[in-house]
């Protein structure tokens, strides 16, 4: 039997183009009647499950939506040949190797030296105004710095390299523009990268560069596709999450007390919440390879698939009240970094970098609130898919 399309949408916004002014409802409406729906991508018709029940099997089953038959595709001459773009042995040696680098206790080591230092660094350049804009002077700059300093590049190329991590991520809407910002980004690091070769030091870069994993090294191919993909899935969806945090943190009073009362042990959780509340990465695209009959639903073979990230961290039937933001809430498994196979690399440093961010901003600035601005809210951002505060004004005294 051959599968065919639907005769009609079960939604008809086209979710890469722009996103609804209505999201949060559309994607509520959707997973109460219907939670493996269809609805358009660029003009095609594309599931979009948006129950933890199926985002979570849809994640973890990567014989029937591997990634790499979406990002394969559709990333590799702007972002090179990924992880995202690999499966079986491949994606486990590629993994293998860099994996080291981020777990819980490499990245617990570098806290003291790195991640709360640095905050206190930008802080301290706004303030004596008594004003900003947290996301043009905090949240954006933060993880690139982070990033820099962790791989051992130039910090005076933090405008270039943001502007590249940006510009990388936008490859269907705006592919030459993506694809000079690689090359870009590409002839910035080669240099350094044959230097590390040559003369390692102790960055990690150096350590991409010698390390061995089964007697294999990364060559300068798989070096360049890593950074190319750590840039926009680490500095810019921890920027928008960040700044998510904040600004939840900021519209809800007896959370923010509740975090004041005890930053060291609730600014993590905070971090947590935010990430479930309203997740960076709010839909997150697959394609469907072959015809398949998944869970009762019937997809066929070349159908773009969009994972709600989004809708399933508000599933009421995984999580009570979901919509509420709540720091107290302690959840045992959020939909924000995948699951199975693909979990996202950089899952703990990116907690990690939340919470400290969180705790030092809230300790300097004791007084810090939210200047009234239509701009400071939660919406689109970099591309459809992406979502977190454009706009952060405050004020503190």
């Amino acid at each position: 039997m051959t599968l065919s399309f639907p005769d009609r949408f079960d939604d008809d916004w086209d979710y890469m183009l722009s996103e609804p002014p209505d999201l949060l409802e559309r994607l509520r409406r959707l997973r109460e009647s219907k939670p493996a729906a269809w609805v358009k991508t660029w003009g095609k018709p594309t599931v979009m499950f948006t129950s933890f029940e199926l985002v979570d099997a849809a994640f973890r089953d990567k014989e029937t939506f591997p990634s790499a038959a979406f990002y394969g595709q559709t990333v590799t001459d702007v972002l090179g040949r990924n992880m995202q773009c690999m499966e079986g042995e491949e994606h486990r040696r590629n993994r293998a190797l860099v994996s080291p680098f981020f777990r819980a206790k490499n990245v617990t080591a570098i806290v003291e030296s790195l991640l709360e230092p640095l905050a206190h660094e930008l802080i301290d350049r706004f303030e004596a105004r008594g004003e900003a804009n947290l996301v043009a002077e905090f949240t954006k700059i933060y993880p690139v710095k982070i990033i820099l300093r962790m791989l051992g590049l130039p910090q005076a190329a933090d405008d270039d390299v943001a502007r590249w991590a940006i510009g990388m991520l936008d490859i269907q809407n705006n592919f030459d523009h993506a694809l000079r910002c690689s090359k870009e980004f590409m002839a910035f690091v080669s240099p350094i990268l044959a230097e590390r070769r040559v003369a390692p030091t102790d960055d990690l870069l150096s350590k991409l560069a010698t390390e061995e994993f089964e007697g294999e090294r990364l060559s300068d191919d798989a070096i360049f596709n890593f950074l190319r993909l750590l840039f926009p899935a680490g500095a810019d969806t921890t920027y928008l999450g960040l700044g998510s945090a904040i600004f939840a943190l900021l519209t809800h009073p007896e959370e923010l007390a509740r975090v004041r009362a005890d930053l060291s042990g609730e600014c993590r959780w905070a971090a947590e919440e935010a990430l479930r509340w309203s997740p960076p990465v709010a839909l997150q695209l697959r394609a469907n390879p072959k015809d398949v009959v998944w869970n009762g639903i019937e997809i066929p073979g070349g159908t773009p698939l969009i994972f709600a990230t989004l809708a399933a961290n508000r599933d009421p039937a995984v999580f009570a009240d979901p919509d509420r933001f709540d720091v107290g809430r302690r959840p045992k498994a959020i939909c924000t970094f995948g699951r199975g196979p693909h979990f996202c690399l950089g899952a703990h440093l990116a907690r990690a970098e939340m919470d400290f961010a969180l705790r030092v901003l809230l300790e300097r600035l004791p007084r810090l609130r939210l200047v009234d601005d239509p701009g400071a809210r939660i919406t689109a951002s970099i591309v459809p898919v992406l979502r977190g505060p454009n706009r952060l004004p405050v004020r503190f005294d």
